[in-house]
């Protein structure tokens, strides 16, 4: 397919850039890895004046250490969160998700803002960023705003942002390293397809590891919107950890899910597989931790 004419616009500094959409908002489309854009620019779902060029925005592009949180800049490569090891010690559960995703050559090429901003109820870093507590910095021009990640979607592909505005930074927060983790998901035919259902999991446990001290689980592609599950959170929460207790709280994450949606959104034959997929990620994370009772 032939892509529609576009002057093709690269700045070096964040400045620069929004500048730059303060004028030509209305015109113009950003682009990092491009993984997503081009899709839309091939069907001509897009045809924008301005393609604004981020890769080489160097203040978008790091991983850094932040007082008990940890930020990420919105081009940073699934590549580059695979590989790095302030992720992999602190939070794993954002890099086993950006493992996932797609080919070796679209996490060379995507990245984390990219992922979030293209707002697809199957995006797979998300589900591991709900249980991160995750936040975003949002900028234009003339100002910069904070919202949480779960308030930055809209529904499905639509999101908070105006023309004018980009992501700046991802903030997730940094949990104990003995904090046990999980992403499972579930695809329609190999490995490299949209997941069809995710389950990012992340469990604070006890010194004996036997109880739940905090849980936080996530669902992907089977809401239209990012959600924590906090009535299956405060099941595992409420005694010793046993296989029926991980089973009445994956019970309540497919139940919960569809009361969210509808049965067009999540048929009622994908209940017991949202159920099963619940407990194999749970019972993942608690084999990196010990045994269940």
């Amino acid at each position: 397919m032939i892509l529609p004419e576009f002057d093709f616009v690269t700045f070096n500094t964040l400045e620069e850039t929004l500048s730059f959409l303060y004028r030509h908002s209305d015109e113009s489309k950003l682009i990092a890895g491009g993984t997503d854009l081009m899709i839309k620019l091939k069907s001509g779902e897009i045809a924008p004046k301005y393609i604004v060029n981020l890769s080489r925005c160097e203040d978008l592009n790091y991983v850094k250490d932040n007082n008990g949180n940890i930020s990420i800049g919105p081009i940073v490569t699934h590549t580059e969160l695979i590989n790095s090891s302030l992720l992999n010690k602190f939070v794993p559960v954002l890099s086993d998700a950006a493992g996932v995703i797609g080919s070796p050559q679209i996490r060379n090429q995507g990245t984390i803002g990219g992922n979030i901003c293209n707002a697809s109820p199957s995006a797979d870093t998300v589900p591991a960023l709900m249980v991160l507590n995750s936040r975003v910095k949002i900028v234009s021009h003339d100002e910069e705003r904070w919202t949480s990640l779960k308030d930055f979607f809209l529904s499905p592909h639509q999101t908070i942002l105006k023309g004018n505005e980009l992501v700046a930074k991802i903030e997730v927060e940094k949990l104990a390293e003995d904090t046990l983790f999980s992403f499972q998901r579930v695809t329609r035919r190999k490995a490299m397809d949209i997941a069809q259902m995710s389950v990012a999991v992340a469990l604070v446990m006890d010194e004996n590891k036997e109880r739940v001290l905090e849980a936080r689980i996530s669902p992907g592609s089977v809401t239209p919107t990012p959600v924590r599950i906090h009535e299956a959170e405060k099941i595992l929460e409420s005694g010793k950890l046993t296989d029926r207790l991980i089973e009445l709280a994956s019970e309540e994450i497919s139940l919960r899910a569809i009361d969210m949606t509808d049965t067009l959104w999540i048929p009622e034959y994908k209940r017991p597989a949202i159920k099963g997929l619940a407990i194999r990620t749970i019972k993942d994370a608690m084999s990196k931790g010990g045994e269940i009772q």
